[in-house]
């Protein structure tokens, strides 16, 4: 019996050691003979529940200290016995260690990888399970646990010391939290607390994995904070932080599969602290809207939030309020300085404000554009509105041109416009507003209907309150070409805030980025290198989020100026390669897989989202979400707006899906490896690749076979792949490969 546990565990050990690569595992127990369920079904060698997963992380500069608390059950009728597993980052080093049987604190080793190599097969044979294939065990931490009482609860805690890497700016931190495999069911308690403490400054903090909270109580320490209920994390989590080197902290990420493009990922993020830079003296006109629809609880709160803004104008500033209704009524003939008395006045204008009448945008903007601003000097319009025009210019392009000839394009003698639309609830004209944003390079803030308005125009002031530079370019050389880089056109940069570019790259080596901007009119740039790979998989995540991106814009491109075929084809293709779920590139996929399985072009088991299990009326939903995103007001427009621009806009990974209900449901069978994604269709993983070549050979491989492990030992990269399960179709060296069981049906 001993002998055999052995052997199970060593060729479990060995699975471990398959790669080469830096995917981690998290800690597990492993029962070598699990307890065979009531009814007839697959045997788990993860029976156990973990039940609570408590991280806590210190990271002085780049000396990181993990440390796991794991609570694990047993919901079983009969005692088990197992194994505790955690295989450790490359060069950790254990801190501490416990665990209590019986009083006694129990013993625990650590094996090397080479001592497992060479026998692994055994327990994929023996278990028929594939999903340990994908982590990568460099050096495996091993307890054995026995016994595991019924019904009863096994706590286990392990610390242990790093050294991060600085690679291109950038110190990374990761923690292997994809515990979905290894929880026999949902985690209700799932937590991950960061404490950084850096000699230097803090710039850019970025987490493209995991949506997060971000505190800064000194400009060198945060605490970013995770947390999720009945959750099953299915990815590792991925840290980025930068300290800043002088005004500002450069970092970069790249990504190159072999003989593809890569893609680069670039982070500019001011220093925190107050005197990390200096902040831009603006001309800022706030134009709100009056009309009889703000009447009530609206204008209430849209007078203090304006008390708010008010509060927060910088010294150098320049200010007017343009209130608007069936007229346009200026405070002041001109823009003023924000000086106590000038602000004052505006206390007293604004408590008097009533709402009545119509809509007069036309009058409003043009009484905020009359005054020219000095040359090189910023100016900004605030637009604040619950409703569409109804007096004066109505017409959607005939007001966009206005904006264009008053400086949105950089017009003479107006200084470099930008307009910040702020929409109230869901009557308003998403296409004009949005298109004030495109035109001025700004981004646009939507406040639902019955949500607090002051706590939304707040929020989006915060954001904008201290530029640091304007009119921002970007320039890449020398030996590499950019292209598809997003955003078109970059933003300005406010302290606090983080500009994050993703674009594709060729060639490769030592690359200089120049950031060109203007402070106060006058012009400065600041340079960055790092060093782009010719061939590197260390941030598999960064495709998907240019992908994201890229069909973001282009989704915007079809709802702002209509549909175009080539851009509903690049949608497509994109949306499929790379998992980017959403009812709008679900509509465009489905659409035309059905055609093309109509004309005979498409094997059904090529299929991708057109091939899932659709909820009933999910293709109706699709079709009407993707009607809605043209209209051009609306519940559905809004809607197509906000999340839109959160695909533009997208720097974590979990922006590539979005939806709920039905659509949600449909993210949650796309699986993304190695940046490509694969579809569940009738039970077998499908690479989104494969559609869109042709002329391909298939070579079938029995799983677990003996060509399974020689295809793997080959191809060590496959790991993470072939952990997806028993039934898979991929894409490798131009010929796809279908792995299958014949003993067990697919899924």
């Amino acid at each position: 019996m001993k002998s055999r546990m052995s052997r199970m565990l060593a060729s479990f050990l060995a699975i471990l050691a398959v790669n080469a690569g830096t995917l981690l595992a998290d800690g597990f127990i492993i029962i070598p003979r699990p307890p065979r369920p009531p009814r007839p079904g697959p045997v788990s060698p993860f029976p156990l529940q973990v039940v609570r997963h408590d991280v806590r992380v210190t990271i002085d500069d780049q000396l990181a200290t993990t440390t796991v608390d794991q609570e694990f059950y047993n919901p079983n009728d009969s005692r088990l016995e197992g194994y505790y597993l955690f295989p450790l980052p490359s060069g950790s080093v254990i801190k501490g260690f416990s665990m209590w049987i019986d009083g006694r604190e129990t013993r625990a080793e650590l094996l090397d990888a080479a001592k497992a190599r060479g026998i692994y097969e055994d327990i994929v044979r023996r278990l028929r399970d594939p999903a340990l294939l994908e982590y990568d065990g460099r050096g495996v931490f091993r307890m054995r646990v026995f016994p595991i009482e019924p019904r009863s609860r096994k706590r286990i805690k392990i610390a242990y010391h790093e050294v991060l890497e600085k690679d291109n700016g950038a110190i990374a931190y990761l923690y292997p939290l994809a515990t979905e495999k290894f929880s026999a069911r949902a985690i209700p308690e799932v937590s991950l607390v960061l404490d950084i403490r850096s000699a230097s400054p803090l710039a850019g903090i970025h987490c493209p994995t995991h949506g997060v909270e971000i505190t800064r109580p000194a400009p060198g320490r945060a605490t970013i904070s995770y947390s999720a209920r009945d959750a099953l994390p299915d990815r590792d989590f991925r840290l980025f932080f930068t300290p800043a080197a002088g005004r500002f902290g450069f970092s970069l990420q790249a990504c190159r599969p072999g003989g593809q493009d890569g893609t680069f990922f670039l982070s500019v993020s001011p220093g925190s602290g107050r005197d990390s830079g200096q902040v831009a003296s603006r001309d800022i006109t706030f134009v709100v809207d009056t009309s009889g629809s703000m009447a009530g609880r609206a204008l209430e709160q849209a007078r203090e939030a304006m008390a708010y803004c008010l509060g927060r104008l910088n010294r150098g500033d320049r200010f007017n309020i343009v209130r608007f209704a069936t007229e346009a009524e200026p405070l002041f003939q001109g823009l003023v300085p924000a000086s106590g008395t000038n602000l004052g006045r505006a206390k007293e204008f604004v408590a008097g404000w009533q709402a009545a009448g119509g809509t007069n945008c036309e009058e409003a903007l043009r009484v905020a554009l009359q005054e020219k601003a000095p040359s090189g000097r910023s100016r900004v319009i605030v637009l604040v509105t619950d409703g569409r025009p109804t007096i004066g210019e109505i017409a959607e392009e005939a007001l966009l041109r206005l904006i264009e000839t008053a400086g949105g394009a950089g017009g003479p003698g107006r200084g470099e416009l930008r307009l910040f639309p702020l929409a109230i609830g869901s009557e308003i004209n998403t296409h004009l507003l949005d298109g004030f944003a495109e035109r001025t390079r700004t981004f646009r803030t939507y406040i639902p209907a019955g949500a607090d308005i002051e706590e939304g125009i707040a929020r989006f002031y915060d954001k904008i309150s201290s530029p640091v530079l304007s009119d921002v370019r970007l320039d890449i050389s020398p030996g590499v070409r950019a292209a598809q880089v997003h955003p078109r056109q970059l933003p300005d940069l406010y302290r606090g805030s983080t500009l994050t570019v993703v674009g594709r790259y060729q060639g490769s080596g030592a690359a200089t980025f120049t950031l060109r901007g203007k402070v106060n009119g006058r012009s400065e740039e600041f340079t960055f290198r790092a060093d782009l790979p010719r061939e590197s998989l260390d941030h598999d995540f960064l495709p998907p989020l240019w992908a994201a991106r890229r069909v973001g814009y282009l989704l915007d491109q079809i709802r702002l100026h209509g549909e175009d075929r080539e851009l509903a084809d690049e949608v497509t293709r994109l949306a499929r390669q790379y998992g980017i779920v959403t009812p709008y590139t679900s509509y465009l996929i489905v659409e035309d897989e059905k055609v093309r399985r109509e004309r005979g072009d498409l094997a059904e088991s090529d299929m991708t989202v057109g091939g899932l299990p659709a909820a009933p009326g999910l293709a109706r939903e699709h079709r009407e979400e993707f009607a809605a995103m043209k209209d051009k007001s609306g519940t559905g427009s809004v809607r197509a707006s906000v999340e839109l621009q959160k695909l533009n806009q997208a720097a974590a990974f979990d922006a590539t899906r979005s939806g709920a209900g039905s659509a949600g449901e449909m993210a949650g069978q796309v699986r993304t490896v190695r940046g490509v994604a694969f579809y569940l269709n009738q039970g077998t993983w499908v690479d989104g690749r494969i559609q869109g070549k042709s002329g391909l050979t298939t070579t079938r491989v029995i799983f677990a076979s003996e060509q399974y492990f020689a295809l793997l030992n080959k191809q060590p990269g496959l790991s993470p792949l072939l952990a997806l399960g028993r039934h898979i179709r991929f894409l490798l060296d131009g010929r796809v490969f279908e792995i299958f069981d014949p003993g067990a049906a697919a899924g």
